[in-house]
């Protein structure tokens, strides 16, 4: 009888061992879960191709990964790209037609701009600084920048309507048009400009104050797209045909905030103008700063070490400086 009362004992601690493992691979499950849906999908937006050679061909409208974004551009621009792709939009109908440059527009804020087709959905689910990256790696060669490009001075006077010039992020999307149009100048130049890759995010910050559908947002979305248009005229009349102009857009996933007044603004405005804030550095600027300092140590400790070790040498008669610095020539028999 009680054997048979332990047996049933063990049974029953087996049995609930058995429920609480179910039930923590079901939370872990949930929590892995959740996870993924917060990091897996950073936002939506689309990929527009402005404009393509004859011999390089997009079609359909299946949506792609920002993951495939690199090797689509660089078999586009006849790089050979690791096989296994598995977005089918592209087609190479000539090899000897490849675009003599690329450039990519990447624009935050929106999901789309409503450009010339084709355009195709795009899941926006790495970032788009590390898409960059990823593109740099496969072509192998330098692509440049908004911080290469901005020259800082002005060059497109804009009769603004709703938008305030004095606004802080009004004056950052009124740079991102500047980086369009010293790009512009750069191609109209015959600058050597094999690859870019320019990121905007001008137009997020004027959505984030002012809201998506406001009369702000309309007014910057058109400029923007004004500029794309003369950026692609410009392209036209130095390259032909041979060139690949592509934009990304990225409407990210962002919380509801609460819109500020108008004396909030312009509080913040002048507080802003307050702050003497430096310029803006490039993402490689901590890097080349620590050569330099680095570098620089090393040159003067031993500079400091040859100047003490040449004034602490003994300048006997058997020393090198003794034979260079006596004034008679001393000859070995």
């Amino acid at each position: 009888m009680t054997s048979t009362v332990t047996r049933l004992s063990d049974f029953s601690l087996r049995q609930s061992q058995m429920l609480i493992r179910q039930e923590d691979k079901m939370k872990v499950t949930s929590i892995v879960g959740v996870f993924c849906l917060f990091t897996s999908v950073l936002g939506n937006g689309e990929f527009s191709i402005l404009h393509s050679p004859n011999g390089v061909n997009f079609r359909g409208e299946e949506q792609l990964n920002t993951s495939e974004l690199p090797k689509i551009i660089s078999t586009a621009m006849g790089h050979t790209t690791p096989s296994g792709d598995s977005w089918n939009g592209l087609t190479i109908l000539n090899p000897f037609n490849y675009p003599d440059v690329a450039i990519t527009v990447v624009v935050e804020g929106v999901q789309s701009l409503q450009l010339s087709e084709p355009r195709y959905p795009l899941e926006v689910a790495s970032d788009l600084d590390q898409v960059k990256n990823d593109f740099t790696y496969i072509l192998g060669q330098v692509v440049f920048d908004e911080n290469d490009l901005y020259s800082g001075e002005t060059q497109k006077i804009l009769q603004l309507q709703k938008l305030n010039n004095k606004d802080v992020a009004v004056l950052q999307f009124l740079k991102d048009v500047d980086v369009l149009m010293d790009l512009k100048q750069k191609v109209l130049s015959k600058s050597v400009l094999k690859t870019v890759w320019i990121r905007l995010n001008g137009l997020d910050d004027i959505i984030g104050i002012y809201g998506q559908d406001s009369e702000q947002a309309l007014e910057a979305v058109a400029i923007l797209k004004s500029a794309l248009g003369e950026l692609q005229d410009a392209l036209e009349n130095t390259y032909g045909d041979r060139f690949i102009l592509t934009a990304i857009t990225n409407e990210k996933l962002r919380l509801r905030e609460k819109r500020s007044t108008s004396t909030n603004t312009k509080a913040t405005n002048e507080m802003y103008w307050q702050l003497n804030l430096s310029k803006r550095y490039g993402s490689d600027y901590a890097s080349i700063f620590n050569i330099l300092l680095w570098t620089s140590v090393f040159l003067i400790a031993a500079l400091i070490s040859t100047a003490v070790f040449i004034c602490t040498l003994d300048p006997g008669r058997d020393s090198i400086i003794y034979r260079m610095t006596t004034q008679r020539i001393k000859k070995e028999n």
